[in-house]
Parts: structure tokens; sequence; C-alpha cells
């Protein structure tokens, strides 16, 4: 078994080397790495043979790989055991199948405190403030939210059955809800908020957002949109293709919107516009706190270096790195850091963060005050608009 691991790890490593022609100093470390692979091998192997009690291979090697990825002193790394790892595959699909409710535990149940318009649990009768006792006969008294929602979660098509109180009627009902693909809402809000000027609350970057933006934009346009705040506070950003097709709304084609920078052939290049979106001339304020990041910080950027937004708003986070999800198996996963980005105008954002042309804190002293970066960027806006 031992030898069988070490050979499955140096297949992998030569598989990796063919991806890429390597220069001779990268083919040295290759033969020190299968050294090294040949010693880890050797302890997993006295480690299984020899433990006084019982252990898995599969279990030594995530252990393994979970020590490794603490060593690099990367504070993005991260091992995804099989719960996690569905979770981020969810997370960066910006969909998932289940019945479309937003819970929150109460007196130990998780109780329906929003429905998602049109969602499968909507259609079968689930009411706002329904607790939920059982889902498919298993009581969740006690359980975690997200103990809750990997029960109801599933495939989409298969039905789930739930058990419950309703306080209205003060009694228990059974609800059998088939399950669907629910898309996950990066666009929080979109509306006209005064005079032509619109806001656009984004929440995260994944799949889906600039689809759900271009909707937005659309219904905006045919409202009479004239100037527009795209809100980014606490978006700690998501995809970096979603947020180089956000910039393909505001800028023309060909415009450099970053540059990566990485040991990774594939991975070092420039991202541009490609002109494929309607194009939206209109004035832009964008608003940024302490807890915008990655690709909220590298739009942000760009429409800062080509002074097409103005930027409202605390010192974003700085992260401004590309973390690559590696799977290990069909369950698990690793990332890490693999490269770093760059400003159009070459800034590097990352460890730095970006500083407002207008900084100012949300809230006044007391925190009882109107939302002030809003106020500003109306202030701002309206000018442009005279």
């Amino acid at each position: 078994m031992v030898r069988r691991i070490c050979l499955i790890f140096c297949l992998c490593f030569v598989l990796g080397a063919t991806l890429r022609a390597a220069p001779e100093p990268a083919k040295e470390a290759g033969k020190n790495i299968v050294e090294e692979l040949k010693l880890f091998a050797k302890t997993m192997g006295a480690i299984h043979d020899a433990y006084v009690g019982e252990t898995q291979l599969r279990t030594l090697f995530y252990s393994a790989v979970q020590g490794m990825l603490n060593s690099l002193g990367d504070k993005y790394a991260q091992f995804f055991d099989p719960s996690t790892y569905e979770l981020l595959k969810m997370h960066m699909r910006g969909e998932y199948a289940g019945i479309g409710t937003v819970l929150q535990i109460t007196d130990g149940y998780p109780e329906v405190v929003a429905l998602k318009p049109d969602s499968p649990a909507a259609k079968a009768g689930v009411k706002i403030k329904d607790r939920i006792l059982e889902i498919d006969k298993i009581s969740i008294r006690g359980q975690s939210l997200a103990e809750a929602a990997k029960l109801l979660r599933g495939e989409a098509g298969t039905e789930v059955q739930l058990l419950v109180m309703r306080p209205s009627k003060r009694k228990k009902i059974t609800i059998t809800v088939q399950r669907e693909k629910i898309e996950i809402e990066s666009v929080q809000d979109a509306r006209i908020i005064e005079q032509g000027i619109g806001y656009l609350k984004i929440v995260h970057f994944q799949d889906h957002t600039a689809k759900q933006v271009e909707s937005a934009l659309r219904e905006l346009d045919q409202q009479g949109l004239r100037a527009l705040i795209i809100d980014l506070r606490d978006n700690d950003g998501g995809i970096l293709e979603q947020a180089v097709e956000l910039a393909d709304f505001f800028l023309p084609s060909g415009s450099k919107v970053v540059s990566v920078r990485s040991k990774i052939k594939e991975q070092q290049r420039d991202h541009a516009t490609m002109g494929k979106a309607v194009s939206h001339d209109v004035p832009l304020v964008i608003l940024v706190n302490g807890k915008s990041a990655s690709a909220s910080e590298i739009f942000s950027a760009c429409m800062q270096d080509y002074e097409r937004a103005v930027v409202v708003g605390s010192q974003t986070y700085g992260k401004a790195s590309v973390q690559s999800v590696v799977p290990l198996d069909d369950k698990t996963a690793m990332k890490f850091t693999t490269a770093r980005y760059l400003s159009p105008k070459g800034r590097m954002i990352d460890g730095v963060g970006i500083k407002p042309d207008e900084v100012m804190a949300a809230t006044g002293a007391m925190g009882r005050d109107a939302d002030l970066q809003i106020v500003k960027a109306l202030e701002l806006l309206a000018k442009k608009l005279k």
C-alpha cells in the first residue's frame, strides 16, 4: 500500500510537469521532490503499520496536507474536508439544489425568516415563521443552521419532507417539497434612489454575478438611470473573471482591468474588457470599506485608475491575491496563494488596500445618523448631473 501511495504521488508529479516545459533547475527540483516523497511514504507506512491504535491512510494523508499548508504561513491556505468542499463549490457556482428558505435558530429549531420568491418552499406552502421540527423524519432540535441546511440540500428533483410547527395555527404540519436549483443572489438591492441616481448593492462575485448585474442595469435603464452608486461594502470578493466582466459594463473594449503575477505561466496574464456588455457611460461612485476585498478591490482599483468612478468610504481590506483550489480527490481539496494582482497602473493592492478618493465613515460619531457615505455619493453625483 505504501509503495502504491508513493507511485501515485510520483505519477501526479510527472503529470504536473507535463503541463509546461520545465527549465533545468525545475527538473533538479523534481528529483528532490521524488526523494522527499519516498521519505513521506516511509513515514506514513511506519505510522500505519506500527501505531498501537487504529489508523486510516487517507486520514493520515489529509493531516499531512493540513500540516504542509500550515507551514506556508499563508493565511488564506486551507484544507477542505468533504462538507466544506461541497459548500465551496456551491458558493463558487452561485447555485445549489434546495428549497429556497432563509433560516435562523429560534428556541433550538430553525425558523423560516424569509422565502425566495417562487421558491420550491413557497410553492409547497411553507410560510414565514414556520419552525422546522424534522427533516425527512430526523429531529433537528439543537442542530446548527449548517447541519439543517445540509439536510435541506440535495439533488434537484428529489423530495424532502418537513415537519413544521406553524405558530398561527398552533399545530404541526407535514409539507413535502421538491428540491430545485436555487441561484444565489449576488445583487442584493437595485433601485433608483432619487433624480435618476441608481443604487446597486453587490454582495459577492460568483458565476452569475455579471448576468445579475446586467439584468439589474437593464431595469434601472428603463427607470431613467442617469448616474449610479455601486455598493461593494462588505463584499469579500470571489471570482476574478466576474470582476472583469463587471468592468466591461463601464469601460471601452480592450481596457486592462488587472494584471496577474504568478510562477504559473497559465495564470500570468493581463485581463482586459472584451466589449461584450452594453456600455454604460453614466457617472459612477463606488462605496467600499474595510471588508471590501479581492475581486471588489480589483474592480474598484481599476475604476479609480481610469478615473471612471469616485471611490468613497474607508480603506479596503488589502487582499489582492489568487488562491488556487486544487482537488485532492472527488471529495476534498486544498487552497493556497499562487499569484498576486496589480491594478492597470501597476499598483500593488495586496497587503495595502485601496485608499478611497473620499475617505469617510459610514455613520456619525454616535452611530445614529444616516449613511453618510451614500449621502456623499448622492452629493457627488448630483453635481455631475448639473
